[in-house]
């Protein structure tokens, strides 16, 4: 490789770089956001003269205004890793003439603890989405995109892409998008379990917390079986919840006994739902699962378990926040 082809390719990324940079400003950058892009890119081992770096911040600026509106596609890493919708030349194009505005990539636009990202810019005012990960959060946003062009203005109704918008200012600590259907388990809760094949009656008690940034969620529960000669049997768990890139939902808990298990947690409509062990003898039920429901004044827990004709009741919790 010579040395005027390693210099088109430096050229390139620089450029690359620099779109990102300028839709992260909005197109107006201060000397200090400057210093901080040159550290960015010498970490890169790119090292441009000033000169370079403001003649290539000058074009990005002018590709960034050269339309009324334009949607910006960051496919920079990490956001290109995460990113599980088709970003290729043909179907942007497509995407573009669907929504009435050009769709350029461009390299980081910054929180890229909340990749991936995309920027949106009509007229003179920018809007931030992030977390838009596979196809049906990409449609969501385009749906709020092409109404936002067509109103040449960002007030318009967001609708399901609102739970998208991210504000680089001031939402630093904005929860994940696709952790939003499990917002209704934070908070302190009690309840009263009661089987629906016996007169049997337990109580449960959750916490609920958002952890790492509203990355995470973290329950803390016991359940407490009242025992025939007066004492009570406690038993404890802790359960953290996540969102994968791609918005599945995956839950790791761990009991007091030692036992670890791993769920994958379905959303049906209001509900959550997945898999789990099945009570008591093992052999008397061929498969259970567990469904939480929100309610007005917390939440249902309900078990349900299979004899080998279809899921029956096991037990009912009507959870109440304290």
């Amino acid at each position: 490789m010579n040395l005027s082809t390693i210099g088109q390719q430096s050229a390139t990324e620089l450029d690359f770089h620099a779109s990102g940079f300028v839709v992260k400003t909005e197109g107006a950058w201060s000397e200090a956001a400057l210093a901080q892009f040159r550290s960015f890119l010498k970490l890169r081992r790119l090292t441009p003269s000033d000169d370079e770096m403001l003649h290539r911040l000058s074009r990005a600026k002018e590709a960034y205004t050269s339309a009324p509106n334009r949607l910006f596609v960051c496919t920079a890493h990490p956001c290109c890793d995460k990113t599980n919708f088709d970003v290729s030349e043909n179907e942007l194009e497509r995407r573009s003439a669907e929504i009435g505005a050009p769709i350029s990539k461009t390299g980081c636009q910054g929180p890229c603890k909340q990749a991936p990202v995309i920027s949106l810019r009509v007229g003179e005012k920018q809007e931030m989405f992030a977390e838009v990960a596979n196809h049906a959060d990409w449609r969501t946003v385009l749906k709020y995109v092409q109404a936002a062009v067509r109103a040449g203005t960002l007030l318009v109704d967001t609708g399901e892409a609102e739970k998208f918008r991210f504000d680089p200012v001031h939402d630093h600590e904005k929860p994940s998008a696709h952790m939003q259907p499990l917002e209704f388990l934070l908070g302190h809760f009690r309840g009263e379990g009661r089987y629906a094949m016996t007169d049997y009656v337990f109580q449960k008690e959750l916490l609920g917390s958002f952890e790492a940034g509203g990355r995470f969620i973290a329950l803390r529960m016991d359940a407490t079986y009242p025992l025939a000669d007066g004492r009570k049997d406690v038993h404890k768990a802790f359960v953290i919840v996540g969102a994968e890139p791609a918005g599945a939902i995956t839950a790791h808990a761990y009991t007091d006994g030692g036992v670890m298990r791993e769920y994958a947690i379905a959303r049906n409509e209001r509900e959550l739902e997945f898999a789990d062990v099945p009570p008591g003898h093992a052999s008397q039920w061929q498969r259970a699962r567990k469904i939480l429901r929100p309610t007005a004044g917390g939440f249902e827990e309900r078990l349900e378990v299979d004899p080998g004709d279809g899921f029956v009741p096991y037990y009912v919790i009507a959870m109440r926040k304290i």
